[in-house]
């Protein structure tokens, strides 16, 4: 698996996990009412006389760019990270991944990466390909260790090995 970060505890794997990151979702939401206010604010100090040459096209436009940045915003901060029936499913923003345990060779958060990584077996190869699970911040401290070790249990507990596969 990894040797940044303690060895799993032999304790029985959950059934289920399910995994967000407050601190990202928290910045998502907050972010996204701070921009929603913003343009509210400088559409209303735009006066009425400015308001009235925008066109319907023109306030679409600029309505419809509002609502993408602030969906983006929350697809990021609502990515999540599921463990069940033998299987993981990684939602970061708008990208859904599914992976078989037999799969996976294992989940890596090392000392300065931002977000957690899930290793995946390389089908053309004896290596493995880096899938980020931003559902696991580094930013959460002592969170983000302890949901590395639980998921590394449950991934242990369902079949998951790096047997076979080179470490570089």
């Amino acid at each position: 698996m990894s040797e940044d970060l303690p060895k799993t505890p032999a304790t029985e794997a959950p059934r289920k996990l399910s995994y967000i990151s407050t601190p990202v979702l928290a910045t998502a939401v907050i972010l996204s009412m701070v921009l929603l206010a913003g343009a509210l604010w400088v559409w209303y100090e735009l006066g009425p006389e400015i308001r009235a040459q925008v066109t319907w096209l023109q306030a679409a436009t600029l309505l419809f760019f509002v609502i993408f940045m602030i969906g983006v915003m929350l697809a990021v901060g609502y990515s999540h990270v599921w463990a069940a029936d033998g299987e993981v499913v990684i939602r970061n923003g708008p990208v859904m991944r599914r992976f078989r345990t037999e799969q996976i060779a294992g989940l890596r958060l090392r000392k300065g990466d931002p977000w957690a990584y899930l290793l995946v077996k390389d089908p053309e190869g004896e290596g493995v390909r880096r899938r980020a699970v931003l559902a696991i911040q580094s930013v959460e401290g002592e969170g983000a260790q302890k949901k590395v070790l639980e998921l590394r249990s449950w991934l242990k507990a369902n079949g998951a090995s790096s047997e076979g596969v080179r470490r570089d």
